[in-house]
């Protein structure tokens, strides 16, 4: 089966890139980084200053028939805990004992009144055809998707980035690839926090083509920060894994804290 390509627009004004193939249309659009209005419309709407760089205008769709998915930032930003309880669920290593040792509360740039790490357990925005339901089966195709088969359209979008005021990093972003018999899209938020845990939630959009059905998992794993630590390799130059998404996922635990497995019925 033929496909097409779709390219338009420009890394200036938003480049909307993507492929047409077996009845879908799945594009990625990278638009630039929000500017200060943008970050400032963010915070007013959402209660929070925003991550330090957001793409609000980036995209992952995948359409067919009348079924629409998008990932996109602000609902994944809209999912961001801004309780009054969040900013305790995490805090950096000093934290506790700066609060303990200060007379005043002006700790702001360690524990913050929002989910400061920007965790979002976000697994996309749906149209109202687009119902996905709980089920054990059938699960993500592994073994198809470890065959070597051409890569019609690959493509890397990022939806969020903050370096959590020098004590770690989060992102939020989402890869794709289109082959002959599949599709598989990963969004990944990956969060390190400096002596305290890593996590990860992941969220994977599947579809062989030809089935009648779309699965999506979501999972959400975390340890602490020394346990993986210790799994480096104790070889020299091995401290930049520590910010390698795939090498921190192998080295969580396998069982994760969180799983949903859904499915989406097409026909």
């Amino acid at each position: 089966m033929t496909h097409r390509l779709i390219k338009e627009g420009s890394t200036r004004t938003g480049l909307l890139q993507g492929i047409e193939y077996n009845g879908w249309t799945i594009t990625s659009r990278k638009g630039p980084i929000c500017n200060s209005n943008e970050m400032d419309n963010i915070q007013k709407e959402f209660g929070m200053p925003p991550p330090e760089m957001v793409f609000g205008n980036n995209h992952v769709t995948l359409k067919v028939k009348d079924i629409e998915i998008d990932l996109n930032a602000m609902d994944a930003l809209r999912q961001v805990d801004t309780s009054a309880n969040s900013s305790e669920h995490i805090k950096v290593a000093y934290a506790d004992e700066w609060t303990r040792k200060s007379r005043h509360q002006d700790v702001k740039d360690v524990v913050k009144p929002y989910d400061w790490t920007y965790t979002t357990a976000y697994r996309g925005t749906l149209n109202d055809k687009a119902i996905f339901h709980e089920a054990e089966e059938p699960s993500i195709d592994v073994a198809r998707l470890q065959k070597q088969e051409p890569i019609l359209f690959y493509d890397e979008n990022i939806l969020y980035e903050d370096e959590l005021a020098d004590n770690g990093t989060t992102i939020l972003s989402v890869r794709l690839r289109v082959m002959p018999s599949c599709f598989l899209v990963l969004q990944r938020l990956f969060l390190r926090v400096d002596d305290v845990l890593f996590r990860i939630n992941d969220t994977r959009i599947y579809h062989t083509f030809g089935t009648p059905y779309v699965i999506r998992e979501y999972t959400s794993k975390e340890d602490h920060y020394k346990t993986i630590i210790n799994k480096l390799p104790m070889t020299k130059g091995d401290v930049p894994l520590v910010n390698d998404p795939n090498w921190v996922s192998s080295s969580l635990p396998q069982k994760p804290n969180v799983f949903i497995r859904e499915h989406l019925i097409i026909e």
